[in-house]
């Protein structure tokens, strides 16, 4: 090496060495960034029909009163229905209720699942304020 140039050569492999450890705690940084980004995004629901609280199409749906109710079948103003494995069940606010929350006397605006003429697989309970 000549003198004058960039230094003896102790000093270029301690410059490596610290090049080197910088790029591995950059490396660690960004391993971890993706690491982050790809646990909220398998942490984070996919959005589907069925978590959609209030429909727009909801406007359109069938109403009416629970007028009797057995175990996991029950009537809507004399029609016997029952409940889709999947039933979303909201409050007028769109917050889930459970399945507990059904009761004689309660309104209620419902969707049939497709395919079946008495599966509800969405339901708005209108319960009292």
């Amino acid at each position: 090496m000549v003198k004058g140039q960039h230094g003896t050569n102790v000093e270029i492999l301690d410059l490596a060495k610290r090049s080197g450890s910088t790029l591995t705690l950059l490396c660690g940084v960004v391993i971890s960034c993706l690491v982050a980004v790809v646990l909220v995004a398998i942490a984070t629901p996919s959005s589907s029909y069925a978590d959609e609280p209030l429909p727009a199409a909801a406007a359109s749906y069938p109403t009416g009163k629970i007028t009797s109710i057995y175990e996991r079948t029950f009537q809507i103003d004399g029609r016997t229905v029952s409940l889709a494995p999947e039933v979303v069940l909201v409050d007028r606010h769109g917050d889930p209720l459970a399945v507990t929350d059904l009761r004689v006397d309660i309104d209620v605006k419902y969707h049939i699942q497709k395919g079946t003429t008495d599966k509800i697989d969405w339901m708005l309970l209108i319960l009292p304020e």
